[in-house]
């Protein structure tokens, strides 16, 4: 009955201990500062005792929550555990490179302790500063992320840590992991310089020079387009004659087959489909340079310039 007593006394004191410790799940600063002062012993004594680095590993927590006068923090130890993991398989002379990296991270943390005890500032200045700022004119239209904004950070912060592991400066070993790698980038850069090279060939057409006209062009025959252009001379508006003028030696070509009709083309699109081999070429291409020299600049359109359309299209076929 004794033994069964203790047993329970036992049990009991193991569940006090074990809550205790659950309960005080964070450390105080300078608890967290002592420990950091051990912890950068230790990565130093790896250098001549490397293989103590499974032990500083196993005895090293992934996070750590510590309580500051401004809330509590959590501190990550991951990097730091995968670096002594990697230190323990690596050669002597990527060691050599670990080192100085472990100790590094050791140091920024102890810099990032020394900041805890710090007065910090009130919440509620910190607060309207903030919202100030947020009120300026180019925040305005700020949103937070969306869904699809996180999963896609998510993607490309993968690829980084996957490049970055496989592309490292002065590596000199290639593995096919290397050459598939390399070749995905190069075949991407190639993709973005052809594409950049059409898109700079066709250019942005501007909105006034895509002049839609509601049927297509052959769709009214060139002769009633120059019949109006010569009535519309005759009233000495020489613009919108060379305007008509135009759309006749297109209807013409049109008319001819030069082209599948589309009411929706360009003048430079018209004249890109006429083979620059053939007689039809030079006409029409003095004829886009007069209709858009006219239409869509500022010159201001005189009876000459009519009269040189004309003569452009008589050499087009327009007779």
């Amino acid at each position: 009955m004794r033994s069964a007593n203790r047993t329970v006394r036992i049990t009991v004191l193991i569940g006090v201990i074990f809550g205790a410790l659950v309960a005080r799940a964070s450390i105080s600063a300078a608890e967290y500062r002592n420990q950091l002062h051990d912890l950068s012993g230790q990565i130093a004594s790896l250098q001549d005792h490397p293989e103590s680095a499974g032990t500083v590993e196993a005895g090293l927590k992934e996070t750590l929550t510590v309580e500051t006068g401004s809330g509590e923090i959590v501190v990550d130890f991951r990097p730091l555990k995968n670096d002594l993991a990697q230190f323990r398989s690596a050669e002597a002379k990527q060691r050599a490179a670990l080192l100085p990296q472990m100790q590094k991270y050791v140091d920024a943390l102890n810099a990032g302790a020394a900041a805890f005890d710090r007065p910090s500032e009130d919440s509620s200045t910190r607060r309207s500063k903030l919202a100030e700022i947020l009120a300026r004119r180019e925040f305005r239209h700020m949103q937070a992320p969306s869904l699809l904004d996180l999963v896609l950070n998510k993607v490309l912060q993968w690829l980084a840590r996957i490049l970055g592991r496989f592309l490292k400066i002065g590596s000199s070993t290639v593995t096919p992991l290397h050459i598939f790698i390399y070749s995905l980038i190069g075949a991407a850069l190639v993709l973005m310089a052809v594409w950049t090279i059409r898109r700079l060939r066709r250019g942005e057409e501007s909105p006034e020079q895509r002049e839609i006209i509601p049927f297509a062009p052959s769709a009214r025959g060139w002769r009633a387009w120059l019949g109006d252009a010569r009535s519309l001379a005759a009233k000495q508006d020489w613009r919108n004659a060379i305007h008509m003028a135009y759309w006749a030696g297109i209807s013409f070509l049109e008319e001819h087959g030069a082209w599948r009709p589309n009411r929706a083309r360009t003048p430079r699109e018209y004249l890109r489909l006429v083979n620059p081999r053939t007689a039809q070429h030079a006409p029409l291409a003095a004829l886009t340079r007069k209709f858009e020299f006219v239409w869509y600049g500022a010159h201001e359109a005189v009876e000459s310039d009519f009269q040189e359309t004309l003569r452009q299209l008589e050499t087009l076929g327009c007779r």
